[in-house]
């Protein structure tokens, strides 16, 4: 009888340290790369967005019906027992439907002005989504802004920390002073409360942006800080607050329109039937009744006069903003060109170490003191700290020349 022989036991070990040294990797390819786009977009498709849109053109057309509904018929009944002059009973019973009418269209010049209330509202959003839009690009480059300058401070604590370490064992062997060691620690301390303190700013940063894209995990932000030459401006996008102004303006016209003499309005046809009875007679008939207001004065003249003010007050706020917004727009524009300006002319970044790879050199030579040498790591940090601050103020100032423009919010 053949025996049964017990399987080689497999060793698993092998497997699991590859699964347990893949999973960073899975985890890392599961963060997402944003560009500015991204975030843009994100922030402007939130559902709570999409929400106070419709809720905001659906309350301009509930207020639409309810200026404009038309009253419902009345219908009236009488009874009436009583007697004659001779003492024979009477009654008489009648009933009558009235409906108010209105002899001018008073309630289609009034739906074209909440139609363009639609507008106006529509505008407002359009303007406070351009405002969103913006805000998520200050707060992305932002992000980016503030990467770049903790990195340039990084490099700054590594070279000091580098020649911290030199220094230390140059000073075991007694070939410099304990003053020059104690130097470099007071330059390396405060290069790390630099440091430090732009990481607070990085983190305040981040939160701002997640105040307008939640994320589940912190996406990786894919970008360059300095902007490149301007779009062309769009001639056929007007800015949304103008739009917003002249839809108003438009409205106000309409409903102008809307209230003239209140003579052929509010009045009341009625039709019933009457029945009589005295005695032994019947008398039966139909009533046509009409009820006309008496144009003593004009009701109406306040609210037209209100609505007159309002046209020319908005109508001048109006002049006025198309005026502003030219003057900001070539104002940034401007700006925004000065600053393209003077990041060409600076040198290229990757000159920024030679100066600093001379100093160290000379230092090891002896030719340079360490004072120098210092001088030299914090001027290469101060100058690649001031090529990221220009380019950041070309990035706000491209970012304000787009919201001058209308320009920003992905269509």
């Amino acid at each position: 009888m053949p025996t049964l022989q017990g399987k080689t036991p497999i060793n698993h070990r092998p497997l699991i340290v590859g699964v347990l040294l893949l999973l960073p990797l899975v985890a890392s390819a599961q963060v997402e790369s944003w560009t500015a786009d991204d975030a843009v977009t994100r922030a402007l498709s939130r559902p709570e967005m999409t929400a106070i849109r419709e809720a905001g053109q659906r309350q301009v057309r509930a207020e639409m019906g309810e200026a404009t509904v038309r009253p419902t018929p009345t219908i009236g009944l009488a009874h009436e027992d009583g007697g004659r002059h001779d003492g024979a009973p009477s009654r008489e019973v009648s009933a009558i439907l009235e409906q108010p009418l209105d002899f001018v269209p008073w309630r289609g010049r009034l739906r074209e002005s909440f139609r363009h209330r639609e507008s106006a509202f529509l505008a407002a959003d359009d303007d406070r989504r351009l405002e969103i839009a913006s805000l998520v690009r200050s707060a992305f480059y932002g992000v980016l802004y503030h990467e770049r300058r903790t990195a340039a401070l990084g490099r700054w604590v590594g070279r000091l920390r580098d020649g911290q370490e030199a220094l230390t064992a140059r000073e075991q062997r007694g070939d410099v002073s304990s003053y020059e060691l104690r130097r470099v620690e007071r330059e390396l301390d405060m290069a790390r409360a630099e440091r430090a303190r732009e990481e607070s700013r990085l983190a305040e940063t981040w939160v701002e942006l997640r105040t307008f894209c939640p994320w589940q995990e912190r996406p990786t932000l894919v970008g360059d800080l300095a902007p490149r030459t301007p779009q062309a401006a769009e001639d056929d996008a007007p800015l949304p607050h103008l739009v917003r102004l002249d839809e108003l303006t438009r409205s106000l016209d309409a409903e102008i329109g809307a209230w003239g003499t209140p003579f052929l309005r509010n009045w009341v046809l009625g039709a019933g039937y009457r029945y009589a009875e005295a005695d032994s007679e019947i008398e039966r008939g139909v009533l046509l009744t009409v009820s006309v207001p008496l144009p003593l004065w004009n009701t109406n003249a306040p609210r037209l006069d209100r609505l007159r003010a309002e046209r020319v007050r908005i109508e001048s706020e109006l002049v006025v903003e198309r005026q502003r917004a030219r003057d900001a727009a070539e104002a940034a524009a401007d700006r925004f060109e000065r600053l393209l300006d003077a990041l060409r002319a600076l040198p290229p970044a990757e000159r920024d170490a030679e100066l600093t790879g001379q100093a160290e050199l000379a230092y090891a030579a002896g030719e340079a003191t360490l004072t120098e040498l210092l001088d030299a790591y914090e001027s290469e940090a101060e100058f690649e700290l001031a090529r990221t601050d220009l380019q950041w103020e070309a990035r706000r100032a491209s970012i304000e020349l787009d919201r001058r423009r209308g320009m920003g919010v992905l269509r």
